[in-house]
């Protein structure tokens, strides 16, 4: 059984740049089932399944190149609790924010292909189980603040004439639909500039605005007095010969990509009318402190039920697997015997072959009940018993 292992910086622990330089190495490591990237506007984490007995201190690095010093690791039940932590929405920067989940599912979904290991994909279907009863049942379930909708405010705060204004939202992925229907028809002009322009039509049509083709964006730009980059590029998109004459006439860009989307020359040139995702401040949504507890107290349970689970699974695959090698040992050493000893009668053939069943079973028996009641000691076993 693989241990389950995250390497991971957010906004509470890292500055953007950090954040920016991580989630690169991650989006540059190469894809195996053994990996799941999570990378969101403001964190950036990588989730392994750790095979044998290495550490997840070295095995990160060895996949992903030297880490910042930001970067945290942990291990087993912690890395659990902190995956259902961050589906609840407990460690977001608007605590409670549901688009979390859908982040989780698009990255669930990206590695499903890849084939993700077992103990990956239980992982994060538990996360979702967990993140969505948590919604339902607290009130982290009434959070309708969004980064979509921060992103928004932000544009128009710095707009002249929100009302008059000609907004272009750069991505249809979860954020611009956040930030798209967040605008609604609050803007005279919202234009959805995607790669796959087929994407955005029908957020297009439930936002009241029109698609365009990335090809486009120069052209839609001479008009545009506000634009919000949620683009899912892994890197810069939104050049300075792209931007210099909108920068040059107060064009506001808020940009909540990760890694941000703009170009550091083009950020210059738009000076304080460049926005990035931690100049968004929420409003404090907290929820009370006692339910917040509760909240805490169930995710360490869950936590703990699952690698539970996950320990007894790996018990009973080991306890086969030491069956099967048992018995593979026992019939060759049987054979072997009765080769030497051909003048026995049938009788006695199957009087010995019983013995060497009974002996086995006898002494594999201490071995086996020792892993049921403490799964923990499946690592041990397999290097022991050569597994």
């Amino acid at each position: 059984m693989a241990r389950l292992a995250v390497a991971r910086v957010h906004h509470g622990s890292a500055v953007l740049e950090v954040r920016e330089q991580f989630a690169s190495q991650v989006a540059a490591a190469p894809p195996g089932p053994d990996l799941l990237p999570l990378l969101t506007c403001h964190r950036s984490e990588v989730y392994g399944a750790v095979e044998g007995r290495e550490e997840p201190r070295s095995w990160f690095p060895e996949r992903l190149g030297p880490l910042p010093d930001a970067v945290r690791i942990a291990a087993d039940e912690e890395a659990i609790r902190h995956l259902f932590r961050v589906a609840s929405g407990l460690d977001s920067a608007i605590p409670g924010e549901r688009q979390i989940l859908g982040q989780i599912r698009v990255a669930y979904e990206r590695t499903r292909p890849a084939g993700a290991r077992s103990e990956l994909a239980g992982l994060f279907e538990r996360a979702l189980h967990v993140g969505r009863t948590l919604r339902a049942t607290t009130s982290l379930g009434k959070v309708t603040t969004s980064l979509g909708s921060l992103a928004v405010a932000a544009a128009l705060a710095r707009v002249n004439d929100p009302a008059g204004a000609t907004v272009v939202v750069v991505g249809a992925g979860e954020m611009g639909k956040l930030a798209s229907r967040s605008l609604g028809r609050r803007v005279a002009e919202l234009l959805i500039v995607n790669r796959h322009v087929a994407r955005a039509l029908p957020l297009a049509h439930l936002a009241g605005g029109a698609a365009f083709p990335f090809e486009a964006l120069p052209e839609l730009l001479q008009r545009a007095d506000a634009l919000i980059s949620a683009a899912d590029t892994r890197g810069t998109l939104l050049t300075l010969d792209l931007l210099r004459e909108s920068a040059a006439r107060g064009l506001v860009v808020v940009d909540i990509a990760m890694p941000r989307s703009v170009s550091p020359d083009a950020r210059r040139a738009l000076g304080a009318n460049y926005i990035t995702v931690d100049d968004l401040v929420p409003a404090d949504q907290a929820i009370g402190d006692i339910e917040r507890a509760a909240c805490e107290d169930r995710c360490a349970r869950e936590a703990a039920s699952f690698l539970a689970t996950l320990r007894g699974r790996g018990a009973g695959e080991t306890i086969a697997r030491l069956r099967e090698r048992a018995e593979a040992l026992r019939r060759r050493r049987l054979d072997r015997a009765l080769g030497d000893l051909g003048h026995l009668s049938e009788r006695d053939r199957r009087v010995i072959e019983a013995f060497s069943h009974a002996l086995t079973n006898a002494l594999i028996h201490e071995p086996v009940i020792s892993l049921r009641e403490a799964p923990e000691r499946v690592p041990a076993a397999r290097e022991l018993f050569r597994l």
